[in-house]
């Protein structure tokens, strides 16, 4: 019963993290779990010492930040962010399914966002979609409208943790390959079209190399040369339509402008000093992707580095793939570490990462390391000396 009352909290927190992530919410549910985490801990710890690694390095990015005047609010929401790694622990002691509550999340999130991107493609001045876009503006949940890629106009509907759904999508697809049943194709065909309706290069992109990557690798090597003879010219042809008939690539194109702006100002504020210790979390820099001076931008490995230098940023990416020294070789961890090395290259364009849905996806990746060797839960504990 227990076991099943933490799982819902779980599945509350993630919801209220991936749906309403600028609202209190989570940080209600966040309470009770952070507080049965240190009781997980406490009463039978597990060997994973990732958490407090994590959080030592925003510690001492926060530190750095207050030192050199860094955003204050910023930084401080990073920190406190930074301790949802610490629900591990009660979600491997209390033996949480988070692979269910992933795929649970995906399925509503991306059902959410068709009908409401199809509602108000259908019925744009209705009261509904109105409400809908004004609650969606006010409250800062993400952006609409249509995206011109120049000669490629497509309908935007944007939530801030769309790119959330990359996981979800890609756990579906295996499960369509495993079982070959219709359930997990058709939720398939809904995240990708949730995707498509965000609109977010990166992430269609990636949506797409994600896919073609989980199948090519649970194919046979004569399938898999079938695959490439027919992807790479199919390739060519899309990348040639997308270069020459669009702006998809295009430098002048606005997104694409603002990223390399934000690049080449981080190129021209980089010293050996920020490139080794960094300037601390919500540290300031000028950039000319947005022309004024921004604590935060969308590329959140250059971030990184601006708050706590390559080195720690090259221990946190780490820590992020391999919590713990252990090696685990197998078909399906290879698979969920792939998802996993997918998603950080999403972080790259995407500020998706040091928020609270990016580490509630790192809870899932590390979830599944440790169910293969940790330490027999809590409530079985619990159960068996009742009995």
């Amino acid at each position: 019963m227990f076991r099943r009352l933490v799982g819902g909290l779980v599945l509350l927190y993630g919801l209220t993290t991936v749906l309403l992530p600028v609202f209190v919410l989570n940080k209600l549910v966040f309470i009770p779990l952070f507080f049965l985490s240190m009781y997980a801990l406490i009463s039978r710890p597990v060997k994973i010492f990732a958490p407090v690694l994590v959080l030592m390095i925003f510690l001492y990015g926060f530190l750095v930040g207050e030192v050199n005047g860094a955003d204050p609010e910023l930084a401080r929401q990073m920190l406190l962010v930074s301790t949802s790694v610490f629900l591990i622990y009660v979600i491997c002691a209390f033996d949480v399914d988070m692979g269910f509550t992933v795929r649970v999340i995906g399925a509503l999130f991306a059902s959410i966002m068709c009908v409401f991107s199809f509602f108000v493609m259908l019925a744009p001045d209705s009261a509904f979609s109105t409400f809908l876009l004004e609650f969606y503006i006010a409250n800062n949940l993400g952006f609409y409208g249509v995206r011109d890629f120049g000669g490629l106009d497509m309908f935007m509907l944007h939530h801030r943790s769309t790119p959330f759904l990359l996981v979800p999508l890609s756990m579906f697809f295996l499960d369509f390959l495993k079982s070959r049943k219709i359930l997990p194709l058709f939720l398939v065909v809904v995240i990708v079209a949730a995707i498509i309706c965000s609109a977010s290069r990166g992430l269609m992109v990636m949506a797409v190399v994600a896919l073609f990557v989980l199948f090519f690798y649970h194919k046979r090597w004569g399938v898999r040369l079938i695959i490439l003879l027919v992807a790479i010219p199919l390739l060519a042809f899309i990348l040639d339509y997308l270069v020459v008939q669009t702006s998809f690539f295009n430098s002048g194109e606005q997104s694409n402008s603002i990223k390399i702006g934000h690049v080449l100002s981080f190129v021209d504020v980089a010293d050996w000093k920020m490139l080794m210790f960094g300037n601390g979390l919500g540290s300031y820099f000028y950039t000319q992707g947005y022309g004024r001076l921004v604590s935060q931008t969308e590329i959140t490995l250059l971030d990184s580095i601006r708050y706590v230098g390559i080195p720690l940023t090259t221990v946190l990416f780490v820590i992020f793939l391999f919590p713990q020294s252990k090696y685990i070789s197998s078909k399906s961890m290879s698979s969920n570490r792939l998802i996993m090395f997918m998603y950080l290259l999403v972080s790259l364009s995407n500020p998706v990462l040091f928020n609270s849905f990016g580490f509630f996806v790192i809870l899932w990746y590390w979830s599944v390391l440790m169910s293969v060797q940790r330490p027999v839960p809590v409530c079985v504990e619990v159960r068996g000396s009742i009995e």
